[in-house]
């Protein structure tokens, strides 16, 4: 028990200690695990397991549009593709195509890879 409590009080700092654009990114990451395994699960045939792993997806996308911030211009097309994201990925599971869910894991993971790349410029900017 008091290794689960130290494994979450890690967790809890490690998260803390992010910059935004880290947290940016980890969330990119996580939509894409979730998608990988949303997709590994429908090849699998477990549709109930596909769609929560969508959902946690669309619920990661979700947040990242919340955290726009309007006054800057790159945010409104950034809304419009999160927007996007989240729409298919609901419309992926739906209609369970697999095909789609692997375009849509690709526009995440690319977006993932710029995030990160802006991270490093900033990071060292600063």
């Amino acid at each position: 028990m008091q290794q689960a409590n130290l494994y979450q009080q890690y967790k809890s700092q490690s998260l803390e200690t992010l910059t935004k654009g880290e947290i940016v990114v980890k969330l990119f990451e996580e939509a894409s695990k979730q998608i990988s395994m949303g997709i590994f699960f429908s090849k699998n045939g477990n549709s109930l397991k596909a769609y929560n792993c969508i959902a946690k997806a669309r619920k990661v996308i979700q947040t990242l549009d919340l955290s726009l911030d309007m006054k800057y211009a790159i945010s409104i097309e950034l809304r419009d593709m999160y927007l996007f994201l989240h729409q298919k990925l609901g419309e992926a599971i739906a209609k369970k195509d697999l095909s789609l869910m692997k375009e849509l894991l690709s526009l995440v993971d690319d977006l993932k890879v710029t995030f990160r790349q802006a991270e490093k410029i900033a990071r060292a900017n600063r």
